[in-house]
């Protein structure tokens, strides 16, 4: 009887060991993970935003002036539950037809807010209002080559709607992403200034 307990003792422990974490990086995708993030991009969305909330710093806003208002930094679980919350009439196997062997991508996103009063301004952008801020994504002392970066307009939700900030977009190769260490996104602003954000990817999917 206790060879028989210990037997299933063992063969517990030894599928909790090769079970794979739910809460590291995941890279390369599975097909069980594609489907995972297919569900939870199609489902509650305001489940998957709660989701999202633990890839997202937001930051308070300044009385006045320009400001950072919001890092994020996306795994490829993350970005395929994102195309597939965009998609209509697209099923669990589309999404594994996709993904399933592609090459990923990490996407760093930095959102620059031109403020004013303390809320985003809706007077749009003007020439004094400088874009040349640099994004730096470390591992330990080893920065990460961006292998795709641009730059897109922020606008206010209205009929009219004007420019009221920018955001900076980056891609890294997720194969060149190490699953079991912080990365540190540091934004060098225009004025001399910087600005850090770490994120715990060995707590993330």
């Amino acid at each position: 009887m206790k060879a028989i307990l210990r037997c299933g003792l063992s063969i517990s422990l030894a599928a909790v060991l090769i079970a794979p974490r739910a809460t590291a990086l995941d890279y390369p995708l599975s097909s069980e993970a594609i489907r995972e993030a297919y569900f939870l991009g199609s489902g509650d969305p305001d489940k998957f935003a709660l989701f999202l909330d633990k890839y997202t710093r937001h930051y308070t806003p300044p009385k006045s002036g320009v400001y950072i208002g919001v890092i994020e930094f996306e795994t490829p679980y993350v970005l395929v539950a994102e195309s597939v919350s965009q998609h209509a009439n697209y099923h669990a196997p589309d999404a594994v037809q996709e993904f399933l062997g592609k090459p990923a991508v990490c996407r760093v996103r930095v959102e620059v807010y031109w403020g004013l009063n303390g809320v985003p301004s809706a007077t749009g952008r003007n020439t004094h209002y400088p874009t040349n801020y640099t994004v730096h994504v470390t591992q330990g002392d080893k920065e990460l080559r961006a292998k795709a970066s641009w730059t897109e307009s922020l606008l206010s939700p209205s009929s009219s709607p004007v420019e009221i900030g920018i955001a900076f977009n980056s891609e890294y190769d997720a194969g060149k992403v190490a699953a079991d260490s912080a990365a540190t996104i540091e934004v060098d602003a225009p004025d001399g200034s910087s600005f850090s954000e770490t994120f715990d990817l060995p707590s993330l999917r």
